[in-house]
């Protein structure tokens, strides 16, 4: 669900291979290693279920515990590997850009908010939201490179706190509900 409701996101197009299906492959090994990591060492990660499947998730790290241990970037290393040079350095660049963009006070950080694509515009979206915001115990914290994104979470009452350039052209916005 990840993959394919970021697959096309301004922040992937900016770092990874510009084939759709190699980017997929690439995206689906960082993601699954990304959600592994927030399982052992963030979390929680929020699932909604429509029809009986899984329709989105949110991956958060609460207060605390983000960043992971730092030998846990190792993780990444061998299935982004597979993109290329290019891709590798950009995504170091952005990788840095969002090191530096992180607050420096307690949050919740929201990594990932994807909704399978059948289902976006269905409230997904606003579910998982509202369970974060529920659960959260210190400000929620997330990074965007879609500018469609800025407007919809600035309704959830997300707020600027800057925003920085990025390959390719793209732009990430930092953002914090308080």
């Amino acid at each position: 669900i990840v993959t394919d409701a970021l697959l096309h996101d301004p922040g992937w197009l900016a770092v990874g291979p510009r084939r759709e299906g190699h980017r997929r492959r690439i995206l689906l090994r960082y993601h699954r290693t990304a959600i592994r990591v927030v399982d052992r060492h963030g979390g929680p990660i929020y699932g909604v279920f429509r029809e009986g499947a899984l329709a989105g998730v949110a991956v958060t790290c609460a207060a605390g515990r983000y960043p992971p241990p730092a030998w846990s970037f190792v993780k990444y290393v061998p299935g982004f590997l597979p993109a290329g040079p290019g891709p590798v350095v950009r995504g170091l660049r952005v990788s840095s850009v969002q090191d530096r963009g992180h607050p420096d006070h307690e949050h919740v950080f929201l990594w990932f908010l994807a909704v399978d694509p059948d289902h976006q515009r269905t409230g997904v979206g606003r579910a998982l939201l509202t369970r974060v915001f529920d659960d959260a115990d210190a400000p929620v914290y997330l990074d965007t490179a879609n500018p469609a994104n800025v407007p919809y979470y600035a309704g959830f009452g997300f707020e600027e706190l800057g925003r920085a350039a990025l390959p390719r052209g793209a732009t990430m916005w930092f953002l914090r509900r308080s």
